[in-house]
């Protein structure tokens, strides 16, 4: 029996009842508020009570799409939101912005000074005339979702989801895991047609916003929208450069080794995922609801205030059942203000991986709610992906110690030791993968061309970076995969978000690290430091967590070895 045997049957999520109309109301009759530095406090908080209420919404409404891609009602109401009130609310949410920052006496409290820096760039940026594009890409977004939720996979006179699909990949029965790739590969080439469509709608709509911002080109726009200001398009470049020379080897030689274990001269795409010692799969738990009491059970023996936290999830903030008509592939945390409830959205089907996604999003809810309980305003949250990224990776290496049964997890010691190994692997891997992603996003963003780069020459130029990332993975036969795999969610919804998961994962071996030597130390400062929310710089809300925020070639040389020495016979 498999996991979707046993889901439970799903309750269709109702959007809290709050009108676009009178958020615009309220923020227009705010813009009529006089301000001064002495009334400033109160004018924030005011502000903040109408963004916490869109959040709401907008949260909402993602969810109910999401839950249900076919649900038609669903879809037409997250339109016209981003089509027919986005676009209003953003222009006052501009003016709003404008009217403290032109209080010139105003000083901001430490904790909201990065906000204020974060508002000047907003206000910089916003130009009235982007806004019908900007609502294109969000429908353009939504269709993307739509198309991807429709990809199914036909295997041995099965139709599967893509995650049932990818479970199959770490059978030890090989001959099992080529057809499942073969199927999933044949899913994905009937969804690619539309997917280069969408693609090609994108860019060049990007391309109009960031010169309608003034700006040189999308990735010039994408910096300062991300508020990157603590290193240039120049240091990432760096940053790849540094991974293929120091991780790219070192992960080669794990492949070797896998490939010697396995009795391969050559590893195929199919052979990544399987035990090296021809075990069966793991399989830590047989229905959602066991995956969820699991949870609990590792997070109660990890910290006390963290098993609290998970407990807002519980009782209808998760959905973590696989539906054919969610979207494949997808997983992430969403924070409803209103409420105070993180949400956790993934479709589980009993892997280890999954196990691993949970542990991740769980990161990013503790995020959400040790910044909710520290600080009253929206504004005091991080929107910086390098540090949300580093709460969810932390907490993959953080619970590692939790993962035995004896310590309230899932697996014997020896399967304990099999999921540490996947996951390293999986983090040296996503170094690679992240630079590969973010070098065609400053290929494509960067491209003379009046509408950027023809789908053709995307084509070629991930093929030229899969030459320069080479694992020694013999992808022979795959031809339109080798061109294509640069279909990933993030490019559609989130442009040059991908790198971040990199730049994590390095801070968050070095939290691993320092938890080895001292774990309750270690603990304490990445909870202070997730605690802080957005109140400070990115480099300070590192040190906070006792790391530094680097990616120089000799960090990425000596966590990338951390990692491979701590692989054992496991990999």
């Amino acid at each position: 029996m498999s996991i979707a045997d046993v889901t439970r049957e799903h309750r269709k999520f109702v959007v809290a009842p709050i009108d676009p109309s009178d958020l615009v109301s309220r923020a227009k009759a705010l813009l009529d508020v006089p301000v001064t530095a002495a009334t400033m406090p109160e004018f924030v908080r005011d502000v903040n009570e109408v963004a916490v209420d869109f959040s709401e919404l907008e949260a909402g409404l993602t969810r109910a799409m999401d839950e249900d891609t076919a649900d038609e009602v669903a879809k037409a109401a997250f339109l016209d939101f981003v089509t027919n009130h986005v676009p209003e609310l953003a222009t006052l949410r501009t003016a709003l912005e404008r009217k403290q920052l032109a209080v010139s006496d105003f000083v901001p409290p430490p904790d909201l000074a990065n906000h204020w820096a974060d508002m000047r760039v907003s206000v910089e940026l916003f130009r009235e005339e982007n806004l019908p594009l900007e609502a294109e890409v969000a429908a353009l977004g939504q269709a993307h979702g739509e198309v991807s939720g429709s990809l199914r996979v036909e295997l041995d006179g099965e139709t599967l989801t893509l995650g049932q699909a990818n479970a199959k990949l770490e059978s030890p029965y090989r001959a099992l895991r080529e057809r499942a790739y073969h199927a999933i590969e044949a899913g994905r080439e009937a969804i690619r047609p539309q997917l280069d469509e969408i693609f090609a709608k994108l860019v060049p709509l990007r391309k109009r916003i960031a010169r309608g911002a003034g700006m040189a080109d999308f990735r010039e726009y994408a910096w300062l929208q991300a508020k990157r200001r603590e290193y240039t398009p120049q240091d990432v470049l760096a940053m790849h450069e540094s991974v293929a020379k120091e991780v790219v080897p070192r992960l080669r030689a794990v492949y070797e080794r896998r490939a010697r274990l396995l009795g391969l001269e050559r590893l195929r795409p199919w052979d990544l995922d399987c035990d090296v010692h021809g075990r069966e799969a793991l399989a830590p738990f047989a229905s959602v609801e066991e995956l969820d009491e699991g949870l609990a059970r590792m997070f109660s023996a990890l910290d006390g205030e963290l098993a609290q936290a998970y407990e807002l999830l519980r009782g209808g903030w998760m959905d973590l059942e696989p539906r054919p008509t969610k979207v494949p592939g997808l997983g992430y945390q969403n924070y409803f203000p209103r409420s105070q409830r993180p949400y956790v959205y993934w479709s589980a089907v009993g892997t280890d991986d999954d196990l691993l996604t949970m542990r991740h999003e769980a990161g990013h809810a503790f995020h959400s709610v040790l910044t909710q309980s520290r600080w009253p305003l929206l504004a005091h949250r991080s929107e910086r992906p390098e540090m949300c990224e580093l709460a969810s990776q932390a907490m993959e290496l953080l619970t590692l110690p939790y993962l035995g049964r004896d310590k309230g997890g899932f697996y014997s010691q020896e399967d304990a030791a099999r999921s540490q190994a996947a996951l390293l692997v999986r983090a040296l891997s996503l170094l690679v993968s992240a630079s590969k992603v973010d070098a065609i996003q400053h290929f494509v963003y960067t491209h003379p061309g009046e509408d950027g780069p023809t789908i053709e020459e995307i084509d070629a130029e991930w093929r030229r970076l899969g030459e320069r990332f080479d694992l020694g993975i013999d992808m022979t036969g795959f031809d339109r995969l080798r061109s294509k795999s640069w279909h990933i969610i993030h490019l559609f919804h989130y442009p040059f978000y991908y790198i971040e998961y990199a730049m994590a994962y390095l801070g968050a071996l070095q939290v691993w690290r320092n938890a080895q030597q001292d774990a309750p130390r270690a603990l304490r400062q990445y909870k202070a430091a997730l605690a802080l929310g957005g109140t400070l710089p990115l480099d300070e809300l590192y040190e906070a967590a006792g790391i530094r925020f680097a990616f120089d070639e000799r960090t990425v040389a000596s966590l990338s070895q951390l990692a491979v020495d701590a692989l054992g016979d496991e990999a």
